[in-house]
């Protein structure tokens, strides 16, 4: 672009021409436009010489005449390397054959662009025309040419730099369109968020989790090289009944506030105490939201209504799984429905909460046996060998206030799960970085290779194996789980929702919380791992994850806002009371 305004302020010179010719060109020809030629009409013109003007004269009898174009690119070298041309020397046909060593074709391809007819004076004009001097006829038919001639050049011109202007806009076309086609919006918070699985890809994920699978992928997620994952605790530990029905507690509370069972569907909200405040309804429910496309798919023929929607089903039942394992720790794993979710706790976090120094309560007598293990796969899992101590009933059962505890926890877990960040920790763990990661790579192999390139392709090669090495381990080792920041503020407000919506009083677990925000999701980055790749990852997760003060004064700034919409309910339901009495 730069060369063509240079060689356009240098070389194009308006004709100096008189007064009368200027003003029977402004009266009849301003308007005036190119005719371009045909493909074949230039083909005739490739042996053809230029007369004094520049112009090229067909068997027709009519002439065409050159675009002022700048020449072509290498022009200049060519013509000095072969001494045959100057280089501000006007391009002609044979030029072009010898510039391109007889290829015809792409003559004719630059006659067709370079040269254009004059088209024929108007009707009304040529009595006019007829009346001029040869010499203003001359200045007539120069200031046609000069401006029919500038105006299909700067034609031209702009059509190229749409075309360049496209060529570098199409990638950031198509990538903007490919975000736009994976977002969709979190329910209960509403933030905007990437999904760039197709829906088929999430739901061959939630199959390939569902039932006895997610056990199998808890196991293998947690089998290192050095040790095996933890013993299950047997069910016929006392622990199971007591998290297993906090949990189905917590589920009816998720339950009654998910908009997309129908109404009569759903179980009622439990509030065992007035003074617990309710929480309102949320700005965005939970409820499915088809991203733009699961909807194309839907409506396109022979789509399915469905396609889409399986990691905005909502996920209870969850699955549960006891460890014996004395990290204080648990963590949720898996989305959507059809039991492709759920939790995992460690003894290690258990024991903790009944150490509590809380008065405790005697246990019933009467106190229901917990469920039996189902056969197969499942059963084969619990450890056998556990000791009589730790799966004989306790002489005191759990208070209420280690329960509220324990539900703080699994209404936190439980909040990943709802909110499906799972599924956007994969697309961005397996899919969003490597891609970054591998054009990264890319583009440095391209810059880097002018000045590598008398190495040989060792340089580039060993970047490019570097790229490959470092996108496997980022999608291998790291690409299970792990949450940022704003997951894990989101999962503390649905949790406190769910607590809320279960009968429990979320001032009261309000101290608890505390707690929950020592955890850390299981993460593959306790393993020893020296690679520049697993190093970032470690830094980048404990950077990310969110201090405990930050999350506990989110939790209290909620409540807040829960109180205060409550209080404008309550004045606008007594503002309608009074109107109502006085009609």
């Amino acid at each position: 672009m730069i060369r063509v305004d240079r060689w356009m302020n240098s070389e194009v010179v308006r004709p100096n021409v008189r007064p009368e010719a200027q003003e029977f060109w402004k009266m009849w020809c301003e308007d005036e436009k190119e005719i371009r030629l045909t493909k074949a009409e230039a083909g005739k013109f490739v042996d053809s010489d230029p007369d004094d003007n520049g112009g090229l004269l067909g068997d027709d009898g009519r002439i065409a005449y050159n675009i002022p174009m700048p020449s072509p690119p290498g022009w200049s070298k060519r013509g000095k390397r072969n001494s045959t041309l100057a280089a501000n020397e006007m391009v002609t046909p044979k030029a072009l054959m010898e510039y391109t060593r007889g290829n015809r074709r792409r003559v004719a391809s630059w006659i067709a662009r370079a040269y254009f007819y004059m088209p024929d004076l108007p009707p009304a004009s040529i009595r006019f025309y007829e009346e001029l001097s040869p010499e203003q006829r001359s200045d007539v038919d120069a200031l046609r040419k000069y401006w029919i001639g500038l105006k299909a050049f700067k034609h031209r011109f702009e059509m190229g730099r749409w075309l360049i202007g496209i060529v570098f806009a199409l990638p950031i076309l198509l990538l903007s369109a490919v975000y736009l086609a994976g977002l969709e919006r979190v329910p209960l918070t509403g933030r905007w968020r990437l999904i760039l699985l197709t829906p088929e890809e999430e739901d061959a994920i939630s199959t390939s989790l569902a039932g006895q699978n997610w056990y199998r992928s808890v196991i293998n997620l947690l089998t290192t090289a050095e040790r095996p994952a933890p013993p299950f605790v047997p069910q016929n530990d006392w622990r199971w009944a007591w998290v297993q029905s906090t949990l189905s507690r917590l589920e009816i509370g998720a339950l009654s506030d998910c908009q997309y069972l129908p109404e009569d569907q759903r179980p009622p909200k439990i509030i065992n105490d007035s003074t617990v405040p309710v929480p309102p309804a949320p700005y965005h429910p939970l409820k499915p939201r088809p991203r733009v496309s699961s909807w194309l798919h839907s409506i396109l023929p022979g789509g399915e209504p469905n396609s889409g929607r399986e990691h905005l089903e909502i996920g209870p039942p969850y699955n549960l799984i006891l460890m014996d394992k004395d990290e204080r720790n648990a963590f949720s794993y898996g989305f959507g429905g059809k039991r492709a979710g759920g939790i995992v706790v460690f003894t290690g976090l258990l024991d903790s909460i009944l150490k509590d120094k809380s008065a405790t309560a005697e246990l019933s007598i009467n106190e229901p046996a917990p469920p039996s293990a189902s056969k197969g796969f499942f059963s084969s899992l619990f450890s056998t060998s556990s000791s009589t101590s730790s799966s004989r009933r306790p002489q005191n059962q759990p208070t209420e206030e280690q329960t509220l505890h324990l539900a703080c926890v699994l209404a936190h877990e439980m909040g990943h799960l709802l909110l499906s960040h799972h599924l956007e920790t994969l697309s961005q763990q397996q899919v969003l970085w490597p891609s970054l990661l591998g054009l990264t790579m890319d583009l440095v192999r391209a810059f880097i290779w002018p000045f590598t390139v008398f190495l040989g392709p060792t340089v580039n090669d060993a970047l490019a194996n570097m790229g490959r090495t470092s996108t496997e381990e980022l999608v291998d080792r790291y690409g299970e789980i792990g949450f940022q920041w704003v997951h894990e503020y989101e999962a503390d407000l649905a949790g406190l929702r769910i607590l809320a919506l279960s009968g429990y009083n979320p001032h009261a677990a309000l101290s608890h919380f505390e707690s929950v925000t020592d955890l850390h999701e299981i993460q593959p980055i306790d393993k020893a791992e020296s690679s520049w790749t697993g190093s970032l990852f470690k830094l980048w997760t404990r950077a990310t994850h969110p201090s405990t003060e930050k999350r506990t004064q989110a939790i209290k700034d909620e409540l807040e806002r829960w109180e205060k919409e409550a209080a404008t309910a309550r004045a606008r339901a007594s503002a309608e009371n009074e109107q109502a009495e006085e009609k």
